[in-house]
């Protein structure tokens, strides 16, 4: 078996093992480690089964659909997998995918900043770009002549990588750049020229805020004094880069580490309550069961 099929069967093992404890940190779970690695989906979809559980990973992820159907969660986006879709993922934001059909067509690559600087590559050419923001809109729809541009690129670092050539690790470092580079275009293409809205700082900021103060603030109203801006303005901006409404992203967010510490930990409901800011359990069942449409102990349950 190649080290490319190695690197799958790990995921498919971390995967089946840990899928019932909540998300899966595979920086922990893998027994490889590995800075760089690009496959087929089709060899990513087979290999897997066509199921990722919720999992995050300190690395950067870019994949490109040319043919395919299922359904895939990025953070607080959830969205249809069909042809000639672009994915970018930032690194430790949480993803999931299901339903992938077998005909699935395209390329996943990912590395971490280790690949770069390894290679001499200053890092500032990834951290700052768009489309590594943790807030950007992680998709986008191409044209047939975008994605023909983009798979020469995943093709050719492809064959690198299959290779036995000198310096291949650093001419795979320069086309990965390439490739951000021209992700990067496209994307803030999309927002100039179709109007969309791809990213905005201030929603960068405010999951920042979301990371750090979920655990003891709640209300739309701390948020956007915090970010010196009307609760109804952040409101507006957040429902339109995400679809749901600030008070929403903050629940979706506890929610999230609910399920964490009731999958991961010993925790009883009322200690995991009091720890993300309930003042009643009760309180937080109602929500947890809103959100998930089960309680929080027969989440628990499911786990066991």
């Amino acid at each position: 078996m190649d080290q490319d099929a190695l690197i799958i069967r790990e995921y498919r093992e971390a995967f089946e093992k840990y899928a019932r404890n909540g998300i899966i940190d595979l920086d922990n779970k893998l027994k490889s480690s590995f800075s760089f690695q690009i496959h087929r989906l089709d060899a990513i979809v087979k290999g897997l089964n066509g199921i990722v559980p919720p999992s995050r990973q300190g690395q950067y992820f870019m994949t490109l659909i040319k043919k395919g159907t299922g359904e895939k969660s990025i953070g607080q986006f959830t969205f249809p997998i069909r042809k000639n879709l672009l994915m970018v993922i930032p690194k430790s934001v949480t993803q999931s995918s299901r339903y992938w059909s077998l005909d699935c067509k395209g390329y996943v690559l990912s590395f971490n900043l280790d690949f770069f600087l390894q290679n001499f590559f200053p890092k500032h050419h990834i951290v700052n770009k768009i489309i590594f923001k943790s807030s950007t809109k992680p998709f986008l729809i191409l044209k047939s002549a975008q994605v023909k541009k983009l798979e020469l690129l995943f093709e050719y670092i492809l064959h690198e990588h299959k290779g036995k050539l000198t310096d291949k690790s650093v001419m795979i470092a320069v086309k990965i750049l390439e490739l951000i580079i021209q992700c990067d275009r496209l994307f803030s293409d999309a927002q100039d020229q179709q109007k969309e809205q791809i990213y905005n700082p201030l929603i960068e900021k405010f999951n920042d805020l979301i990371e750090k103060h979920c655990g003891s603030q709640r209300s739309v109203s701390f948020y956007a004094k915090s970010l010196h801006t009307h609760p109804y303005h952040l409101n507006f901006l957040v429902k339109q880069y995400t679809g749901l409404t600030a008070k929403e992203s903050i629940t979706k967010h506890i929610v999230l580490e609910a399920k964490v510490l009731l999958a991961s930990t010993s925790l009883t409901i009322k200690e995991i309550s009091f720890k993300l800011g309930f003042d009643h359990p009760e309180h937080f069942s109602s929500t947890f069961k809103r959100m998930e449409k089960i309680s929080p102990t027969q989440y628990r349950l499911k786990l066991l």
